[in-house]
């Protein structure tokens, strides 16, 4: 019984350490995806917080880096660079944190999505980390989180199709329970609808939207599912018009929401930009075109 003892904990070990290399670069992954997919519905296009009620949103961290700056010149650089500019500055800081959750969440370029990480973290220290409030270790901790990404990127695992029909639908159903009792359209939240950080807030910004607009992607990932067979033949075709739309969403964003409207952000177009990322993942390469002809 002695004797056997050291081997049983070596065996369940070895089945732990199994599992944490099988699915632990993935649960990293997906978990730095939601940070900046919880992250871009609060930047709002095309003002991005300025009104003339006054500054909030992404203009007012501006703000923060000018009257609180944390590098010599910093301050300064905020102030003649990035305030006069902050239409193009907001749009750059949307375009790049949404093609992270997408990126992320999809599990493709992910090496380079990690790097990306790491520099818009420390991007985001620079500007607020010394306004009142502010923790510079959240800030440190996102640009840590990024590096375990960078270094676990080759393990990650590509989603297969059957994930990816699965994860879209579920995305809907949490987003129509997020607005249910309101209509097909109300975008008032009935689920989390309250004055805290978590999970009020986490909830809002990954779920937005309606219950018509859950309908939409629980419909979209279950004509993936039933069609799997037909969308693998055609997966770089579907992917890159999953991509497409996704871009062409983002880019008509106004302060009313994505062009679809039903109460979507650009976590919206973020979820349809990873699932046609994943969807180009799994095209077959012209090499395995050529191997499966011979």
């Amino acid at each position: 019984m002695i004797a056997s003892t050291p081997a049983r904990v070596a065996s369940i070990t070895a089945k732990t350490d199994a599992i944490v290399a099988r699915y632990a670069p993935n649960v990293v992954r997906w978990m730095a995806g939601l940070l900046w997919l919880s992250n871009v519905s609060w930047k709002v296009p095309t003002a991005f917080g300025r009104s003339d009620r006054g500054c909030g949103g992404l203009c007012g961290y501006v703000n923060d880096g000018i009257e609180h700056p944390v590098f010599p010149g910093s301050g300064a650089l905020f102030e003649n660079l990035v305030e006069p500019n902050l239409a193009a500055f907001g749009w750059l800081t949307l375009f790049i944190e949404g093609s992270l959750a997408a990126m992320l969440l999809a599990g493709v370029f992910v090496r380079f999505a990690g790097a990306l990480g790491i520099a818009q973290s420390l991007g985001i220290m620079a500007s607020v980390a010394n306004t009142d409030g502010e923790w510079y270790w959240s800030y440190l901790l996102m640009a840590g989180l990024h590096v375990a990404v960078l270094f676990i990127a080759a393990n990650s695992r590509p989603l297969s199709l059957r994930a990816i029909s699965i994860g879209v639908a579920t995305y809907g159903a949490f987003v129509s329970l997020t607005h249910i009792g309101e209509g097909l359209t109300g975008t008032s939240f009935t689920i989390f609808d309250d004055g805290d950080k978590f999970p009020g807030d986490f909830w809002k910004n990954v779920f937005p939207g309606s219950v018509a607009l859950g309908i939409v992607f629980v419909a979209l990932g279950i004509v993936l599912y039933v069609a799997r067979a037909a969308v693998a033949s055609r997966a770089n075709f579907v992917g890159a018009g999953c991509v497409a739309i996704a871009s062409v969403l983002l880019f008509s964003y106004d302060s009313d929401g994505l062009g679809i409207g039903l109460g979507s952000r650009a976590s919206t177009a973020a979820v349809v930009a990873a699932a046609g990322l994943a969807l180009l993942a799994l095209a077959p390469t012209t090499l395995d075109v050529r191997r499966q002809a011979n």
